[in-house]
């Protein structure tokens, strides 16, 4: 069993258990074990100590949605989330660190609409969503991760380079999601598939009824994992949506100038590149875009 996999069993099998010490003992043990690859906690600088006139604090308290296994998980107890693991939450991690604040501490805000209305409770969120305009009493980052939407292909197809060649090809997509909007946007010369759930898409990719899933670029690399005798590659993105970003409270003390200077930092040491591919199983950003 891999990381992603014992991530995935957090939400799934022993799911977000509320106060439930057995469950978190046994997981924090099998976490432990795995451990993080050293490529992925390594960086290039030691962490930075606070500007002149600027006190780090001791503390950075994060909200979690806790909406997707693979970028944020753990064991819910009262509201502190415990042996959080993910995508996004590395992500705390590392900018905890280039911050120079020495404690870190997750949070649950759930539903993930309610992040913002609860700022108090946090410092930073790591929202799973995409960038929000941001409310007066907030600050917004860069994106930290794509919000594009991927292309799958079927097997023995040649991965479309052009939009013109997209437009030929039957594209496909599950309905009233972000895919479908993207799939629509491309102008195909037929109409694209509109299939009701993942595992019906994926189906009319491997018996080539479909030539091109769109998918959220987040999910693709997981979608195709394990089915690569049934499935051509993650070959290319639609540009879609601003990202997923930071957010700030203005309560927190925390200059958002920095945080901002440390999330690019990470884009470009490569830290994010790595942590993507790691819980992700593809970076998103670094897929080619088909324009």
């Amino acid at each position: 069993m891999n990381l992603r996999q014992v991530a995935g069993a957090l939400a799934g099998g022993v799911g977000l258990v509320i106060g439930v010490l057995g469950a978190a003992v046994v997981i924090g043990v099998a976490i432990v074990a795995l451990g993080i690859p050293d490529e992925v906690r390594a960086d290039d600088a030691p962490a930075p100590t606070a500007t002149a006139g600027a006190r780090a604090p001791e503390e950075l308290v994060v909200g979690l949605s806790l909406a997707d296994p693979a970028l944020q998980a753990g064991v819910v107890r009262g509201r502190d989330v415990i042996l959080a693991r993910g995508l996004e939450v590395e992500v705390a991690r590392k900018l905890a660190d280039r911050l120079g604040i020495a404690r870190l501490r997750f949070v649950a805000v759930r539903p993930a609409s309610r992040l913002l209305a609860s700022r108090d409770a946090w410092d930073i969120a790591l929202m799973s969503i995409d960038s929000p305009r941001a409310p007066a009493a907030v600050d917004i980052t860069m994106p930290y991760l794509a919000t594009d939407q991927a292309l799958i292909v079927r097997r023995g197809l040649e991965p479309p380079g052009t939009r013109a060649r997209l437009r030929t090809l039957q594209l496909c997509a599950v309905k009233r999601t972000a895919g479908a909007q993207a799939a629509a946007a491309v102008g195909a010369d037929r109409t694209a598939l509109r299939a009701p759930n993942v595992d019906r898409l994926l189906q009319l990719v491997q018996t080539g009824a479909c030539d091109v899933a769109v998918v959220d670029a987040i999910k693709a690399g997981r979608l195709v994992e394990g089915k690569r005798s049934l499935l051509g590659p993650v070959s290319g993105r639609l540009l879609h949506g601003s990202g997923q970003v930071v957010v700030v409270s203005r309560n927190s003390g925390l200059d958002p100038r920095r945080v901002d200077r440390a999330v690019n930092r990470l884009r470009v040491n490569g830290t994010l590149s790595k942590l993507a591919r790691f819980w992700l199983g593809v970076d998103p950003a670094a897929l080619r875009v088909v324009r």
